[in-house]
């Protein structure tokens, strides 16, 4: 049987061990990416896209704010 000063020690280095391994974990995931990094993706994406494809969608912004007021388009 295992003295209980060894089963002590034990369990403390096995709780030290994996708290470092999630700091880690946490530390590395964070740096990774962060929600400037999508907004990026999604500026750049829709900036390589043609007018035509963007007309819907401007439209439809257009329209949510109150700035088509029923007028035909060109």
């Amino acid at each position: 049987m295992i003295p209980a000063q060894t089963a002590v020690v034990i369990f403390a280095l096995l709780a030290l061990g994996c708290g470092a391994a999630l700091a880690t974990i946490l530390f590395r995931q964070q740096r990774q990416t962060g929600i400037y990094d999508g907004i990026e993706n999604f500026r750049r994406h829709i900036d390589a896209l043609s007018p035509e494809a963007r007309r819907n969608v401007v439209s439809k912004q257009t329209q949510m704010r109150g700035g088509d007021r029923g007028e035909p388009r060109p």
